[in-house]
């Protein structure tokens, strides 16, 4: 019985092994089991199949191709556009290049005619420059009596502003070109104006008395005065070289006025401050002394002239400071001038005025900014002490250098 129970259990595994094999054997090739009708409806079923497959192949190629023309347009749109951008910007360029030729040819153009207009002027220039010239040495030589038409042209500030009251009376401003008047420059005149030519230490350092009371103390009037007459002396024979001095006038602000001469202002202000006024007898003599000392070197200085217009000495200088009571004191607008030596110039005419001798070129003048050397003297000369009657106009004879330079205080 135990065999037989174990025999029919091979025998069921071994069955269920075969139908398990078939069963995947059908699943692997289903035909070759299939009965004739089973294999007609599978061919059926197969063929639907494969038309729906085939159907949604062409729907999704369909919507492919229609999105790549669709993209291919927007492409093609957007070519042709940068085509037509690029083709622009050609067009623009070639444009441009046209354009900036011919403004070049026209600047060229232009330069040249420049050029030649400029080569044109330059050569009137030229010229009237020669033409100027000739007349200004026949005038100056005293072959012509009127002077260049060229040297009467006056100049302006503000043409259509005021007249500045202070300029027209003491040629002179605070302001300067600045000022929102007028001032009227003459083209030229018989008063030379060289401005802030007298300098000393008592003028330089008077406006900083009112923070330093102690350095104007070793420093007075009389020592400034001395320094003064010794720059008269030294300056005027050099502007009398030209023609015949009717005023000569340096202004300050503590000395009696001298209403008739050579005037050198002595103010405190910047503007006034050491300008020397220089009259001539003639036109022509202040012309000839502009155009030989105008940027000369004095001092180690250079000198810087301009005509001016003077309508009255009178109303040029402070009344008030001949009293000494002039109320704005360093401040004074007008003019505050030194007393000239021995009241040179008071009377000055052809009846009274005496030559004086002319002193030998003094050391401080020179044609450039490096000074020149002081001529040498001999021992007897420097012993020789000039006596109180060589002051005089005529009579003053030339001070040795170190003679001069011991009564000035200075050093070079």
């Amino acid at each position: 019985m135990p065999y037989m129970h174990k025999e029919w259990r091979k025998i069921a595994k071994r069955e269920r092994r075969k139908r398990i094999r078939k069963e995947l054997a059908k699943k692997l090739d289903p035909i070759t089991y299939l009965t004739s009708e089973e294999y007609e409806f599978w061919i059926k079923e197969q063929e639907e199949i494969q038309l729906l497959e085939l159907e949604k192949i062409a729907i999704l190629n369909k919507e492919e191709n229609d999105k790549w023309q669709k993209a291919e347009r927007v492409t093609m749109e957007k070519w042709q556009k940068l085509q037509e951008k690029i083709e622009n910007l050609r067009q623009m360029k070639l444009q441009e290049e046209a354009k900036l030729k011919l403004e070049r040819e026209m600047e060229q153009k232009q330069r040249e005619e420049e050029v030649q207009r400029l080569k044109e002027i330059e050569e009137e220039n030229k010229r009237k420059q020669k033409v100027f010239q000739e007349n200004l040495e026949q005038f100056l030589k005293g072959d012509s009596m009127d002077p260049p038409e060229e040297l009467l042209i006056s100049r302006e500030t503000r043409p259509n502003a005021d007249i500045c009251p202070f300029f027209t009376k003491t040629a002179c401003c605070r302001f300067g070109d600045q000022c929102s008047r007028n001032h009227k420059y003459p083209g030229i005149s018989k008063i030379l104006l060289a401005t802030n030519f007298y300098i000393h230490f008592g003028l330089e350092n008077s406006n900083f008395s009112e923070y330093d009371t102690d350095v104007m103390l070793e420093f007075e009037d009389s020592d400034t005065y001395k320094d003064f007459k010794d720059f008269f002396f030294d300056v005027l024979p050099e502007f009398e070289k030209f023609g015949k001095v009717v005023q000569f006038k340096k202004f300050h602000q503590t000395w009696i006025l001298n209403f008739s001469t050579f005037k050198v202002c002595n103010n405190y202000e910047k503007h006034l401050r050491g300008n020397t006024y220089v009259e001539f007898y003639d036109l022509r003599s202040a012309v000839a002394a502009y155009q030989a000392l105008h940027s000369r070197w004095y001092g180690g200085r250079q000198l810087s002239l301009q005509f001016c217009e003077i309508g009255s000495w009178k109303n040029a200088i402070c009344g008030l400071q001949i009293k000494k009571r002039c109320p704005k004191g360093r401040a004074c607008n007008f003019l505050h001038v030194f007393r000239n030596p021995n009241n040179l110039f008071s009377v000055y005419n052809g009846s009274n005025y005496r030559g004086r001798r002319t002193p030998p070129r003094s050391w401080r003048w020179s044609e450039s900014p490096e000074r020149e050397s002081p001529p040498r003297r001999h021992s007897s000369s420097r012993s020789t002490k000039p006596t109180k009657r060589d002051h005089g106009p005529c009579k003053r004879k030339s001070i040795s250098i170190t003679s001069h330079r011991k009564k000035s205080g200075k050093r070079d």
